[in-house]
C-alpha cells in the first residue's frame, strides 16, 4: 500500500507547481536546451521471425538506417508497419468502392 505524502513533501510540490505555473511558455522554452539524444523505445514484447533477404538488401537497409540514425532492424520493422498501414488503407478503399457499386 502506498503511503500518503507528508505535509512537507506536499508543500514542496505545491511550491514547485506554483513556480512553473507562474512562467510563460516562452520563459520555459528559453530555459530549456534541445535534446539530441532522445530515443523512443517500444517496450511491447516482440517475437523473433526469420526472413530470407539478400545481402545487398540488408546492406542497403543498413545504409539507409545509418543515414536516419536508427538500427537497420528497426527501420525494416518501420517499413513493414508502414506497408501494412498502406495495405489496410487500400483494402478499406476497395471495400468502399465495392459498397458504392452495390448501392
Amino acid at each position: 500500500m502506498a503511503r500518503a505524502p507528508t505535509q512537507k513533501k506536499q508543500r514542496d510540490w505545491l511550491a514547485e507547481s506554483d513556480y512553473w505555473d507562474s512562467l510563460s511558455i516562452d520563459e520555459i522554452l528559453a530555459m530549456s536546451e534541445p535534446a539530441d539524444d532522445v530515443t523512443f523505445v517500444d517496450r511491447r514484447p516482440k517475437k523473433a521471425i526469420s526472413l530470407r533477404l539478400t545481402g545487398r538488401l540488408i546492406d542497403e537497409g543498413k545504409k539507409a538506417a545509418s543515414e536516419v540514425g536508427i538500427g537497420y532492424q528497426t527501420l525494416f520493422r518501420m517499413w513493414i508497419i508502414d506497408g501494412l498501414k498502406r495495405y489496410k488503407i487500400d483494402e478499406l478503399e476497395q471495400a468502399a468502392k465495392r459498397g458504392r457499386k452495390s448501392a
